[in-house]
């Protein structure tokens, strides 16, 4: 007996032990709430080193925030289950006298963590209490510290703002190991000598990007060939030609897997024209590209997107006392733009802001060879106005029927991935290729795999700059209204991160966790029937259960 219980006793210690080291589950939510994607989990398997986490959102928090807390939590769990060389702590701020929260708030200001007010119910009082959502990530002596909380969009409530926040919590923390673990940083490269927004005017996205990517200025007739470890390069908005040599480098770096961004405008428009004449006509844009995306299956149109859904601009009204007096007011060439693709680039997207947009043609939907995928659209109320066009300000008082805008998601930005032929198939002048023997290299007629994105708005990518100051506006200002769209930065980051990430990190993003949440209004209509279901309820369930017993027992004594 005594042997039997020591063994018993043994399989059962054994059993412990080697369960330590074994972790399993199995997801049967229907949004894989509790998964990760198999690129998060590639990265964390590639990972060497300790990390440590610290979780800022801490202590009594309203239950929409604890959820953000309960989801954090539960994401590094998953994560510590592929690599258990991660650790964490939640810290609550609020704890500790006056000055050492002040002394703590401080501290966090100066790395650029700035806390969110909350209101919250203590004792029957409405207490204000500062809440920090953020998680700091450690490796070694680097850090980078990560907001749980994505910001509320105009016209979105909490729940929305939280579900938001929930669904790119892996790829937040995902994108933030992986800069932690890389062993070099990207490069990006803007083209600059035909008009290309200048580091003025991409100074806000540099920022951004910070110390994670190498970016800078390439003047395309200052080098021979472009090198192939560049990982992507930007065209932004070229307003003069590109010559042929030009055309031929960007071409054969293409060629050889490249990454190119072309953000091109085909009509050259700005108010102050519209202002000064009344009725103006475009000209377009001599970058001379049309005919080397024709080659590659696309084509920038040259026409303008009106919609419904758009941004507004300062319009003189009247004047009182010798002084003109301003409005804003709707415009439609301004229009605000979406995405109705689940592609990584464009998941769960706000609002891009956008000026003058052309629309954009994939020509050939049938290539086998290049996968197309339209990112971003005009709304579902929208037109276009083919060139040439006559801009006035009259159509501003107007009243604007939806029934005249009658197409619906026009295209704005476009990506193709996939295998190309050369623009220069078949007319390689002799100079090109002598140009290609001296650097011991051979022209290439068909890409390996190779990325383009093609934009038909500079605006999406430019902010704007003050020389007096030396202020910067972030992505999507608008400089009339004082709006900012978060969707330009969005996209520009998250096209950057698509296009130079190794892991394909970005597949997260398209995870949507949907929260379950009550309906309010059936919560107050029937408040009281839940009340008396909570209360009564059980109560009559062991009344019956009693009697049930009782009546079973008295019957099967009666019998004996």
């Amino acid at each position: 007996m005594i042997f039997q219980t020591l063994l018993i006793m043994g399989i059962v210690l054994l059993l412990n032990l080697v369960c330590r080291n074994l972790y399993s589950f199995v997801d049967l939510t229907e949004d894989k709430m509790f998964s990760l994607t198999e690129s998060t989990e590639q990265l964390l398997e590639d990972m060497e080193g300790t990390v440590f986490i610290e979780i800022l959102l801490g202590g009594e928090l309203p239950s929409g925030y604890k959820l953000l807390q309960n989801r954090t939590t539960e994401i590094i769990d998953r994560m510590r289950a592929v690599n258990p060389d991660m650790e964490y702590s939640i810290r609550d701020l609020n704890k500790g006298t006056v000055e050492e929260r002040n002394a703590t708030y401080e501290k966090l200001a100066k790395d650029g963590l700035r806390p969110a007010n909350l209101f919250i119910m203590e004792e029957d009082q409405r207490v204000e209490r500062l809440i920090f959502p953020y998680a700091i990530v450690r490796r070694g002596s680097r850090k980078m510290a990560i907001n749980l909380l994505e910001p509320q969009g105009p016209q979105e409530d909490q729940e929305a703002m939280i579900n938001r926040s929930v669904n790119v919590l892996e790829y937040k923390f995902a994108s933030t190991l992986e800069k932690l673990f890389r062993k070099a940083n990207p490069t990006v490269l803007f083209t600059a000598g035909h008009g290309e927004l200048g580091p003025e005017q991409t100074a806000t996205i540099q920022q951004q990007i910070g110390t994670n990517v190498t970016t800078g200025r390439l003047y395309l007739d200052s080098v021979y060939v472009i090198d192939p470890k560049v990982d992507m390069l930007v065209v932004a908005g070229p307003d003069r030609p590109i010559s042929d040599k030009n055309k031929f480098k960007i071409d054969q770096y293409l060629m050889n897997g490249g990454k190119v961004v072309w953000i091109v405008e085909q009509l050259n428009v700005n108010l102050d024209s519209i202002n000064q004449y009344g009725i103006f006509v475009p000209k377009p844009n001599e970058h001379d590209l049309d005919d080397m995306f024709f080659k590659y299956g696309v084509r920038i149109n040259k026409d303008l997107v009106l919609s419904v859904n758009n941004s507004s601009i300062a319009q003189v009204v009247g004047a009182q006392g010798g002084r003109a007096q301003q409005e804003v007011l709707p415009w439609v060439y301004h229009p605000t733009l979406s995405s109705i693709s689940d592609h990584p680039t464009v998941s769960n997207l706000d609002l891009v802001y956008s000026e003058y947009p052309n629309t954009i043609t994939i020509l050939d939907e049938n290539n086998d060879k290049v996968e197309s995928n339209v990112l971003l659209t005009s709304s579902k109320y929208s037109r276009r106005q083919v060139y040439p066009m006559r801009l006035s300000f009259d159509v501003m008082k107007m009243p604007q029927n939806n029934d005249a805008y009658n197409k619906s998601y026009l295209p704005v930005a476009v990506m193709m991935e996939g295998e190309f032929d050369s623009y220069f198939k078949n007319r390689v002048s002799s100079e090109m290729e002598n140009g290609l023997k001296e650097l011991g290299l051979e022209f290439k007629e068909k890409s390996e795999n190779a990325t383009q994105v093609f934009i038909s708005d500079k605006e999406i990518f430019k902010n704007y700059y003050d020389p007096g100051s030396g202020k910067i506006s972030p992505l999507g200002f608008n400089r009339w209204d004082g709006t900012i769209y978060g969707g330009n930065g969005e996209f520009a980051l998250n096209l950057i991160d698509y296009l130079t990430n190794e892991y394909g990190l970005l597949e997260s993003r398209t995870k949507s966790i949907q929260l379950r949440l009550l309906d309010k209004v059936r919560l107050t209509e029937d408040r009281v029937f839940w009340q008396w279901m909570n209360v009564a309820f059980p109560v009559i369930l062991i009344l019956i259960f009693g009697y049930l017993y009782n009546y079973l027992r008295r019957r099967k004594y009666a019998k004996g």
